[in-house]
């Protein structure tokens, strides 16, 4: 479960680093944490990647994905709430929010 803290879910600094194949979130509480860019295709919120309502996500019965699929090209804000990847094969409707990446941090300690 996400902390309680002020700033948790409020990122002071977002990097898309390249060349570590990662996004770098610093929070306002201090706290920093890195997400694998593969790490986060899997993640994808989309209704497509996830599903939604009775209807499985195009991920759930996948093992593996192509490199096109797990390189990210560009990285959007959405207001002041989430970030929206592009990926190399065009894939870009994934909005992943603040708050899902800060719990994603708590509950896979990706706390550096």
């Amino acid at each position: 479960m996400m902390t309680d803290t002020s700033g948790a879910t409020t990122p002071t600094d977002i990097e898309l680093d390249s060349g570590g194949r990662r996004l770098r979130f610093t929070w306002a509480d201090g706290r920093r944490s890195d997400y694998d860019w593969q790490y986060l295709r899997w993640r994808c919120p989309c209704a497509t990647c996830s599903g939604e309502g009775e209807f499985a996500g195009e991920l759930q019965a996948r093992t593996q994905l192509t490199p096109d699929e797990i390189e990210m090209v560009d990285l959007d804000m959405i207001g002041r709430y989430a970030v929206k990847p592009t990926w190399r094969n065009g894939h870009d409707t994934g909005l992943f929010t603040f708050r899902h990446l800060r719990g994603l941090a708590e509950q896979d300690s990706l706390f550096t």
